[in-house]
């Protein structure tokens, strides 16, 4: 038991080496209301990176402080955009300087996953930019059925010179971004390579500890069996 333990207790300081061995990014994004970010695979959606709780006039100063990693595996970004009502929806901004809306990134749109939120069409939180979006709500909404994506091009919103009809874009000076519906949620997806965020891939010293751990269990079933 006693080596089955040390395996057990080196395998998760490996693991723990191996999550943090991604070379940090920033981001910067505004959302008219909310947002927040996850990371995943093109399977699935397995971290949550940042949550906004601030409304849109502070949430681009609230996030242009903080840098992040990817998760050891994790290749993809989950943007999720939440509408709190109004004439206009949008979120706009940059990850690892690059703009969202660039021509070098493949984003897609997710269909509406506002019903999977835990009372988001009752929350006032959702325009006030403090909603809590669950990471367990967001993967049951990516594994249903009816859930799809598409590509965002048609959703792109360039500011004009003289004024435009997202206001929450103009002002954010990323000069273009996307627009939904109002009083709906959906994620935005890109991979990692298209804003040259670097893919952390599973250490050869995380490799080595798996194979420890199913060493010393194969050596106790050994044992037990003798």
């Amino acid at each position: 038991m006693k080596k089955i333990t040390l395996v057990a207790s080196l395998l998760v300081g490996l693991m723990s080496m191996s999550s943090a061995s991604a070379t940090p990014f920033s981001i910067s994004m505004v959302a008219d209301n909310d947002f927040a970010i996850f990371s995943g695979t093109s399977t699935s959606i397995n971290n949550l990176l940042y949550q906004n709780n601030v409304g849109w006039p502070s949430q681009i100063i609230t996030l242009g402080t903080l840098d992040f990693n990817l998760a050891a595996g994790d290749d993809k970004f989950y943007v999720l955009a939440m509408g709190g009502g109004g004439a206009e929806e949008n979120i706009s901004g940059l990850v690892n300087g690059v703009n969202m809306t660039n021509s070098s990134v493949s984003a897609l749109i997710s269909t509406d996953i506002s019903s999977f939120l835990i009372d988001y069409s009752a929350s006032s939180a959702v325009a006030a930019g403090t909603y809590n979006a669950l990471l367990a709500n967001v993967q049951t909404a990516f594994g249903d059925s009816g859930f799809s994506f598409s590509s965002a091009a048609s959703s792109i919103y360039i500011s004009p010179i003289f004024g435009g009809s997202q206001t929450v874009i103009d002002q954010s000076g990323f000069g273009s971004g996307f627009f939904f519906s109002t009083n709906t949620a959906h994620l935005f997806s890109f991979d990692a390579e298209d804003v040259d965020v670097s893919v952390p891939e599973p250490s050869i010293l995380l490799l080595f500890g798996l194979g420890l751990a199913g060493l010393g269990v194969s050596t106790r079933r050994r044992k037990r069996s003798a």
